[in-house]
């Protein structure tokens, strides 16, 4: 039941069913992270399996699929914060574009993943010449 909307081609390889319905959810959490109604309960839902057992599925690879899903989300927002393209967006955006309903906790688990705040991680890792250092330059001091 689990595969039956998927083609042959687009059915990642594995050992097995249950490897293959894994790199499916992980698949689908990865092209979905900007979804905030994005959860463990969705999840197991979409691919027909109870939350119980997308525990045990994620266990396989040493994470619970809620902390597979804030990786993600954390993951893509490093890479909008360190894309030059993505400069003149606020953290507000990028938390929301990452799935993050609230600002607050965005930073929060920013900083415990990366030790360091969003600003900071957009700061340091600016490109000379790219539009956020060119926005950090023309920003009186507080």
């Amino acid at each position: 039941m689990v595969l039956r909307d998927v083609t042959p081609s687009s059915v990642p390889s594995g050992d097995g069913p249950d490897d293959v319905l894994l790199e499916m959810m992980r698949m689908h959490a990865r092209e979905h992270l900007a979804d905030p109604h994005l959860r463990v309960e969705e999840l197991a839902r979409r691919h027909h399996v109870s939350v119980r057992y997308a525990y045990s599925l994620f266990a396989r690879i040493g994470t619970t699929p809620g902390a597979y899903l804030r990786e993600q989300r954390l993951l893509a927002a490093q890479t909008m914060l360190s894309d030059p393209r993505c400069a003149r967006l606020g953290m507000p955006e990028i938390a929301a574009a990452t799935g993050f309903r609230n600002l607050r906790t965005f930073e929060r688990a920013f900083r415990r993943q990366y030790g360091m705040t969003p600003g900071s991680w957009r700061c340091e890792h600016c490109h000379p010449g790219s539009t956020a250092a060119t926005l950090k330059q023309e920003m009186p001091a507080r």
